[in-house]
């Protein structure tokens, strides 16, 4: 695994635009039930600069045998509950950086995304917080982007769990024999353009947020 390709660093790299800000992330430890209601989780919390490259390995270290790590969406800053949205995307297939209708997605919110190849599929993570209102509505339009009766960009599934939980969760581990690979970064999409490749691209400046 490379530290500089894992989601961690795309993370750490977007909350670094709320320096000013107290902000406090869940992790959780899980363990991975096809086809089932069941989200057996036990939740971390830490605050941000807590969630350092040691901090990982120390929890990819500790993992039972039979569990996973996994990042969420929610967090809090300064006390206000937001999310980093996120996306799982259906199977494998080519990679979804060129995806047209994903370009879309991208330019009606209003953000960029970098993909993540996860061995079995992709993840994506975006470069804006969200409050959780907004993150509702971020989770249904994912939907709008599988089209009836055609390929499946998105794990219909992943949402509908994910709504449940009330936050979006994605896998940072590979500890279990049901994962080929580590989440690894591959390519970066926007509204206007695309690329594949190592290079994470800058996050931009955060939005003014009101807390009142």
């Amino acid at each position: 695994m490379k530290l500089s390709r894992h989601p961690i660093c795309w993370v750490k790299e977007v909350l670094n635009g709320y320096l000013n800000c107290s902000i406090h992330l869940n992790l959780s430890r899980y363990r991975y039930e096809p086809q089932s209601f069941r989200d057996e989780r036990q939740e971390l919390s830490i605050s941000a600069s807590e969630l350092t490259e040691s901090y990982l390995l120390a929890e990819l270290i500790n993992l039972e045998s039979d569990c996973e790590l996994a990042f969420h969406s929610k967090l809090y800053l300064n006390s206000t509950v937001m999310h980093l949205p996120m996306i799982d995307f259906g199977s494998k297939g080519a990679e979804p950086s060129a995806s047209g209708v994903l370009k879309e997605l991208c330019n009606y919110w209003g953000m960029g995304f970098n993909i993540f190849s996860s061995g079995r599929s992709y993840h994506a993570y975006g470069n804006k917080l969200l409050d959780h209102q907004q993150w509702l509505q971020f989770m249904g339009s994912l939907l709008l982007l599988n089209k009836p009766s055609g390929y499946k960009l998105i794990d219909e599934r992943w949402v509908g769990h994910r709504i449940m939980g009330g936050y979006s969760a994605l896998r940072w581990s590979k500890n279990t024999s049901h994962y080929k690979k580590f989440p690894t970064h591959c390519g970066f999409v926007s509204g206007t353009d695309f690329f594949v490749g190592d290079k994470l691209p800058p996050s931009p400046p955060p939005p003014s947020i009101s807390f009142s």
